[in-house]
């Protein structure tokens, strides 16, 4: 991150709706290719346990209360997740922004994030967005700072705890693919767990460095990006190591009720963005192995950040198959990863698009 000026130029630029053209057409693509390459896929009737095909599964499919009742809790999750997030935002700028100035900023965020490539993420300009709010460059770093290492810290608990869960009925938290082969030849497993082992490194410098021990983190940062290995970043990891600092700055004071409150909407909105999945197998499974389904999220988020493409999106639309598909079954997953998609991607492409004209002539003064 850097200490930028909130210009509506570059703002514009960052989320114009040239950029949609490439992740529309790579989702729309994907889940054309997906759906319709496998409707003539043999699979097993999950209700009946008969052999079929995805065409005719779906052709006979009959609408239910169960499936009614279902669709009702995705539009629930969806909902649940951005108005946690936005509670959220109101909550760290301590009151500062109005409701409609909290809606418009995480429309916004989910359109940068929509429109980054994952393993970039949308954080700078997040910051130019709430900078632009009218809220300080330092509490504008602070917020994203913090807001991340919320993020991280309920993704490192999840973990254990999904995967103890999912231990204690005997499924399988990874899944089960022919020798968890991944990029690389590297497996699976080991890509996850060296994630999850940097992520819980990096959340750990960025906890100390903002609440326990900014400046003496911040010195042993530019120590670190002065060696041999990371001299050649030496620029950026200064820039953090400074960011670092003045979020600490920004944030030092908060009482604990700031902290627990945005907690709390953290892990709301987090659970209710996972929930989301399980909610859409519901419509067409009777039964569903949520501890399976959860566990297997927490996977492909994590692979699906090093995808270069914006918002995952082409990738994530073909992966959910791979990485659900042996405790699901495929009967349904194909469609289940297109409606996922529809309802947890898209909107925000949308939305934001619409939110972003106006937002600017807003805050124009």
């Amino acid at each position: 991150m850097t200490h930028p000026e909130a210009s509506p130029t570059e703002i514009q630029a960052a989320l114009s709706r040239r950029k949609l053209v490439v992740p529309t057409l790579l989702g729309v693509g994907a889940s054309v290719w997906v759906l319709w390459g496998g409707l003539d896929r043999l699979v097993i009737d999950p209700a009946t346990g008969i052999q079929t095909t995805s065409r005719d599964l779906l052709l006979d499919f009959e609408w239910t209360a169960r499936a009614s009742w279902a669709l009702l809790a995705v539009g629930c999750c969806v909902m649940l997740r951005d108005l946690a997030y936005i509670i959220r935002l109101r909550i760290l700028s301590m009151g500062a922004f109005r409701w409609r100035q909290t809606f418009d900023s995480i429309m916004l965020w989910e359109l940068a994030s929509a429109l980054t490539p994952s393993v970039v993420g949308g954080s700078a300009v997040a910051v130019l967005i709430l900078r632009r709010e009218g809220m300080p460059v330092g509490r504008s770093l602070a917020t994203v700072f913090v807001t991340a290492l919320m993020d991280e810290l309920f993704y490192i608990f999840a973990v254990p705890g999904v995967l103890l869960w999912v231990s204690l009925q005997g499924g399988s938290f990874f899944p089960s693919i022919e020798g968890f082969a991944a990029w690389g030849g590297i497996p699976i497993p080991a890509l996850f767990w060296s994630a999850y082992g940097f992520i819980s490194s990096l959340t750990t410098l960025i906890l100390i460095g903002v609440v326990v021990a900014p400046k003496q983190t911040r010195k042993a940062v530019l120590w670190a990006f002065s060696r041999p290995p990371l001299r050649k970043w030496a620029t950026r990891g200064q820039t953090w190591a400074n960011d670092l600092v003045t979020a600490s700055i920004a944030m030092r004071g908060a009482g604990y009720r700031l902290w627990l409150g945005a907690m709390g909407a953290t892990l709301t909105s987090w659970m209710a963005r996972f929930l989301t999945l399980n909610m859409i197998f519901l419509i067409f499974m009777e039964s569903v192995p949520h501890a399976s389904v959860l566990a297997r999220q927490l996977v492909m988020w994590l692979v699906l950040m090093i995808s270069p493409t914006p918002g995952s999106s082409g990738f994530a639309e073909v992966a959910l198959p791979v990485f659900l598909g042996d405790v699901t079954g495929l009967a349904y997953v194909a469609l289940v990863a297109v409606i996922w998609r529809l309802v947890t991607y898209f909107p925000y492409l949308f939305v934001g698009s619409v939110v972003l004209p106006g937002w600017v002539q807003r805050t124009r003064g």
